[in-house]
């Protein structure tokens, strides 16, 4: 039997009964396996959680026999897989960008729309005009409805307050919100997003700020454990970005990169230079990118919804298999570009726009985006150790997954080995 590590803060304790459960009588038991490079079926598996972690997934009655003690849990039939990992979403803004949506779809472009006071800034002005008990309160009812949607991990990045002192609100919100509801919540700095109207004309001011005030507060007061920038023409230069990244790096954070989504900018190869734990979008990157995303083991993150929205390219299946690149899919959820509430219909988009395959879906949505958060060793997946966060789907095989519009439901959603209700659908908030 595998020895389960010591309890991390992330493993707090959740309503309902946490300490022994089985998960029994499913059609199969599809996860990763602990490296990450593929997938274990396991037919009509078994998954047995204790205080809160797996602690053994295999088949066969003999497992259910050593465990005669757990409390079972009938899955009639049906498939079981880890929770999803979200590794990219801005979910902390106001209002929406539902008008500007009509106007892309009459021909108008992106540049005309935020010439007359659209775009980034139009979201800007709604999150910074909100109260800040609507804000938390509207990010925690999001967060509630990934749960309810098979989502139990979820990375959160500032960005719609654009001036430091902005974002150090959103930060402090992010973190109030997560308090709410038992979702594992990444909160991500996401400091270089667009200009503020404060510093033009007085780009390096920014900056200076930045690295010398801002990301040590951040630092400081523990509002964030990652940083991100927009490197792209309509951003933030390749210069700037490195500046900006490789003070965050000295500080101790993590990082990520918007990278290569309008154009070729060579945000992957800065990501992929500086050991970032991720690079995001890449539109526009080149399998030379890729290989080089490989090398510096950064996770490849596609946002389907954004490529499809902007009318982008996805990468074939085909390049990403020889990069040997780790690929992870994420909604992207923003009031722009990518309004997607649901992961799952993320991986049946990029399935079909990639050529991706269940297993690689899985894989995408599963370990490789929780190795885009650094926690596979925890999250994504169902070996001995990891926290006990599963779904039994309302389908019978992992191909289904990627197969049905709109996205298969989840019948029901373990976070730490807990069955719990579904908030969203009772119309309450945790606590």
């Amino acid at each position: 039997m595998t020895t389960m590590p010591t309890r991390s803060p992330m493993d707090r304790a959740v309503a309902g009964r946490t300490s022994y459960l089985m998960i029994h009588n499913t059609s199969e038991v599809v996860t990763p396996e602990p490296e990450g490079r593929g997938v274990v079926r396991h037919p009509k598996g078994v998954v047995v959680f204790q205080d809160g972690r797996v602690l053994e997934v295999g088949t066969g009655a003999e497992v259910v026999r050593r465990h005669s003690e757990a409390r079972p849990i009938n899955a009639h039939g049906r498939l079981v897989t880890p929770a999803l990992v979200d590794c990219h979403t801005h979910m902390i803004f106001a209002g929406h960008r539902a008008g500007e949506f009509q106007r892309r779809l009459a021909g108008e472009d992106y540049a005309a729309i935020a010439a007359s006071g659209g775009g980034i800034r139009a979201t800007v002005a709604a999150t910074l005009a909100e109260r800040d008990d609507v804000l938390e309160k509207t990010l925690a009812n999001r967060l509630e409805r990934w749960r309810a949607n098979g989502c139990t991990s979820v990375e959160v990045k500032s960005g719609y307050g654009l001036t430091p002192t902005a974002e150090l609100r959103l930060l402090h919100l992010i973190r109030a919100a997560a308090l709410r509801v038992p979702v594992r919540v990444h909160r991500t700095a996401l400091v270089l997003h667009a200009l503020p109207d404060d510093y033009r004309g007085r780009r390096a001011a920014l900056l200076d700020e930045l690295c010398g005030q801002t990301l040590p507060e951040i630092r400081r007061r523990d509002l964030a454990t990652a940083v991100d920038v927009f490197c792209d023409p309509v951003g933030f230069s390749l210069k700037e970005c490195r500046r900006v990244l490789e003070c965050a790096r000295e500080l101790g954070f993590d990082l990520h990169v918007h990278a290569d989504q309008l154009e070729r900018t060579r945000g992957a190869a800065l990501a992929a230079e500086l050991g970032a734990r991720s690079a995001d979008h890449l539109e526009n990157a080149i399998e030379k990118d890729w290989k080089a995303l490989a090398r510096a083991g950064t996770v490849g993150v596609l946002l389907p919804v954004a490529a499809l929205s902007l009318g982008l390219r996805l990468p074939e299946a085909a390049m990403l298999r020889r990069s040997g690149a780790r690929v992870a899919i994420a909604t992207d959820f923003n009031p722009g570009t990518a309004p997607a509430q649901s992961l799952l219909e993320c991986g049946a988009l990029a399935a079909r726009l990639c050529g991706l395959n269940a297993e690689e879906t899985l894989l995408a949505m599963t370990y490789n985006a929780a190795r885009a958060l650094g926690v596979e060793a925890e999250a994504g997946h169902l070996n001995p150790g990891a926290f006990g966060d599963a779904v039994v789907w309302e389908c019978e095989t992992l191909e289904e997954l990627s197969y049905w519009l709109p996205a298969v439901r989840p019948d029901a959603v373990f976070v730490r080995g807990a069955d719990l209700a579904l908030p969203t659908l009772e119309r309450r908030v945790w606590p």
